[in-house]
């Protein structure tokens, strides 16, 4: 292994704060995120209260704000974050993830206990499909994440630095899963019955901005970072 790779042991995703300008990307996909999570909350509750009503809710709130906060913690020139030293910046982003992960199952949940009330079957929509596997791969994120955080124990198996891409790249993968999970259910038969076409596609329009602002700068970091690495090798 080459002389790099020691330094490799102690590389990071995220960049020193006082080396980066600070980005309004992330403050936009937040704002966008409250946005949306207003609409699907008034649209969840304007007419009356169910079970159901907490499902769209609870998604957007987990999947949207704090699985997007938690991504943007750990992005370089993040306006929340770029003051805080590096291992407070990761408290930050897998706390926000313990408790988006949270709410997430408990979204699920509420949606699997409903439709064994109603008896519908399960998982036979894109978007009931595209939702099992959002919650899947957030899990194996979540155990990844626990490999991420103690990579250095683990370097005599894999580098640190390779730890931490993988982790990042699946929890993208894992991010964009979820995001696409909630397009498709602005198209759901429910959405046709709280919703119209004009907050439909307001809501679709800001899902996608959350999701571009979101991934585009964790993406370009590790595009670089991996670059970076094979040209050393």
């Amino acid at each position: 292994m080459p002389p790099a790779d020691g330094d490799s042991e102690t590389s990071r995703l995220v960049s020193s704060s006082s080396a980066q300008k600070p980005s309004y990307l992330n403050l936009i996909s937040n704002l966008c995120g409250l946005i949306i999570l207003g609409i699907i909350t008034y649209c969840c509750f304007k007419k009356e209260v169910t079970l159901f009503s907490f499902h769209p809710t609870l998604m957007t709130l987990g999947w949207i704000f704090l699985m997007t906060t938690a991504v943007n913690a750990i992005t370089p020139g993040d306006l929340a974050t770029e003051w805080m030293p590096i291992r407070l910046r990761s408290a930050r982003h897998w706390v926000l993830q313990a408790i988006g992960g949270i709410i997430i199952t408990i979204g699920f949940l509420v949606i699997l206990i409903h439709k064994i009330k109603i008896d519908k079957p399960h998982f036979t929509s894109l978007h009931g499909k595209f939702g099992l596997a959002s919650l899947i791969f957030m899990m194996a994120t979540m155990l990844g994440g626990i490999g991420a955080l103690y990579s250095l124990k683990l370097k005599y198996y894999l580098a640190p630095i390779y730890t931490k891409v993988l982790h990042a790249s699946i929890g993208l993968v894992t991010f964009t899963l979820g995001i696409v999970t909630i397009c498709l259910g602005l198209f759901s038969d429910w959405w046709m019955k709280v919703g119209d076409n004009i907050s439909k596609y307001v809501a679709l329009c800001l899902v996608l901005l959350v999701m571009l602002f979101t991934i585009l700068r964790p993406s370009l970091k590790i595009f670089f970072r991996v670059k970076e690495r094979l040209n050393v090798n």
